[in-house]
């Protein structure tokens, strides 16, 4: 399947509408994948240290889970370390995920280099890759400053997992808070180098994460939609109520990005009306309720 890149501009329907209300809004944004994504509300950016430690990744695997299920696409940056887990967490559900770069995003300019797979697996799972550079963009060290007021822009709130004092994580929260954005940190121990930043934005008043409830609580989610989405439902169900958001999605849509015949799809469709997890909006398409 391929991919083609489109140009939102700034008068463009389809640009994000939060984006559009940041200080210095990219004129132009570059898009491969599902466009749709990206007037998902709510999405949720996750942003931290490049040289996540053990504690990170553990933070991750544990807090990020329930808000995909949930049908919280996530947002970052590509980068090593958190960013490239927090992606990792989206495709290993089968979930969409949005990758903001700081270079092209056509194959040649994905950047890093080592990250072309996981790119390509975004892309696969119904996610999408932006950058407000040209295709043909090198990946230049000061574009990522201004890459990480997009991710922020995207965004009802921005979550850091680990981030050292100097973190460029602390960047991206600064243009959350400087957007009217929340901001979100989870806690480390205070001898920890990668925990002086988020505990420093804890004290200066961001709100602390603990568990996965606490972000479905501030995203207005309840527990019980987490616990609607999993119970008795199977894996090709799972499965599909994933790519589905409060963006319509048509039945064909939905077969190309499962790999499944449209004749399955919609069997499984009809299961998921009949347990109130989609809902038929007319013209063959269907949003998660």
């Amino acid at each position: 399947m391929t991919h083609p890149i489109h140009i939102l501009t700034l008068d463009s329907e389809l640009y994000p509408p939060l984006l559009r209300e940041i200080a210095q809004p990219p004129q132009q944004l570059y898009v491969r994948g599902n466009i749709d994504l990206l007037q998902h509300s709510p999405l949720l950016a996750v942003v931290g240290s490049r040289k996540a430690s053990a504690y990170g990744k553990q933070c991750i695997t544990q807090l990020l889970p329930p808000v995909i299920a949930a049908g919280v696409p996530l947002v970052s940056g590509l980068a090593f370390g958190v960013d490239s887990l927090a992606h990792r967490v989206c495709v290993d559900e089968q979930a969409p995920t949005i990758a903001v770069l700081g270079s092209g995003i056509d194959d040649p300019s994905i950047y890093p280099r080592s990250h072309m797979a996981l790119a390509q697996q975004i892309l696969h799972t119904n996610g999408a890759l932006v950058s407000e550079y040209l295709p043909g963009t090198a990946a230049y060290k000061s574009n990522f400053p201004e890459r990480n007021r997009i991710i922020a822009g995207l965004c009802q709130a921005t979550l850091i997992i680990q981030a050292a004092k100097l973190s460029g994580s602390l960047i991206t929260a600064r243009f959350a808070l400087e957007s009217n954005r929340d901001v979100w940190a989870v806690p480390g121990n205070i001898t920890d180098p990668l925990a002086q930043g988020t505990n420093y934005l804890i004290s200066q008043g961001a709100t602390p994460i603990t568990s996965s409830t606490d972000i479905l609580n501030l995203l207005g989610i309840a527990s019980s939609t987490v616990e609607k989405s999993r119970v008795n439902l199977n894996t090709e169900q799972l499965s599909l109520l994933r790519f589905l958001s409060d963006t319509p999605q048509h039945i064909d849509v939905l077969t190309i990005h499962t790999a499944l015949p449209s004749e399955k799809i919609a069997a499984i469709l009809v299961e998921l009306e009949l347990t109130e997890h989609v809902q038929h909006v007319g013209g063959m398409k269907y949003v998660k309720r």
